[in-house]
């Protein structure tokens, strides 16, 4: 599947831009016009086909009457667009391609929230639970690699114990992903106590989707949903086999949100939750 050169944040700021004239009532030739610039090069902008910069977003900003407290958070998510990210230290297939445009919004999330359904979600999983997944889903994964993987893994959830503004975190976890024997069970015995400790976290909270709901709001899909930068931006990133698929535009996140939060309601509360979780670690009906 292509992808397209600009990252995340830099759609976001093709997105605004957009959506600035278009607030406006002002058509593309309109902007162009009083900046000296072709139709083309604005809607290259617009697409992101070309990266706007400070200047540009200033420029567009201005003619349009932007505040110019809304220009100034645009340029500011501008910088932090061209930053190398944390990710791009490890060898080129620790992660995924299609992956690091969720690693972006990720490492930059106020808020993520999590819905599992045959699998615990990845920053509630432990080593050996997350070494069992790698080496049954990388057929004849060498060392480095796994051992790449799991410190990529590390350094996501370190965002769970940050000292300042820790990252906030709600997942929702299907009963059956606790239950299927990912590594034999003493790894599971390990990866259940890990994610009690986990609920002991402020800034996270655990839900368990209890088996006896049956049907639920859509059923055998996983998806996270991330809440980030200084605007909130939402986004959604959904994986599969080959490809992972990060939905941006505000109708397909809306759905996804109003999804998570019938599953909120449907789920045990975290304190059932962790109480259930207990009782599987326990071996208990």
């Amino acid at each position: 599947m292509p992808r397209n050169e600009a990252n995340v944040r830099q759609r976001r700021i093709a997105r605004t831009l957009r959506d600035w004239r278009r607030s406006k009532g002002a058509t593309q030739e309109e902007v162009a016009k009083p900046l000296h610039w072709s139709v083309p090069k604005l809607s290259r902008f617009e697409r992101a086909d070309t990266i706007a910069g400070p200047a540009e977003i200033i420029a567009i900003g201005t003619v349009l009457g932007i505040p110019e407290a809304d220009r100034n958070r645009l340029v500011e998510l501008a910088a932090a667009s061209l930053e190398t990210g944390w990710w791009n230290t490890y060898r080129p297939d620790a992660v995924r391609g299609d992956f690091e445009d969720y690693l972006e919004v990720e490492t930059a999330a106020t808020l993520l929230c999590s819905f599992e359904t045959h699998l615990v979600p990845g920053l509630l999983q432990s080593d050996a639970y997350c070494e069992a997944i790698l080496r049954a889903g990388v057929r004849n994964s060498g060392e480095e690699l796994v051992a790449a993987r799991l410190e990529v893994r590390r350094e996501r959830q370190a965002a769970l114990d940050a000292s300042d503004d820790p990252l906030r975190y709600h997942a929702i976890i299907h009963e059956s992903a606790l239950q299927l024997p990912i590594g034999g069970t003493e790894v599971m015995r390990e990866q259940l106590d890990f994610v009690l400790a986990r609920c002991e976290l402020t800034n996270v909270t655990v839900q368990v989707l209890p088996t006896h709901i049956g049907a639920y709001p859509g059923i055998g899909t996983g998806f996270h949903l991330v809440t980030f930068g200084p605007d909130g931006a939402q986004g959604v990133y959904l994986d599969n086999l080959h490809y992972g698929l990060y939905l941006e535009e505000e109708t397909e996140v809306q759905v996804y949100h109003r999804t998570f939060d019938r599953l909120r309601e449907l789920a045990l509360d975290p304190e059932a939750s962790s109480l259930r979780i207990a009782e599987i670690h326990q071996g208990q009906p």
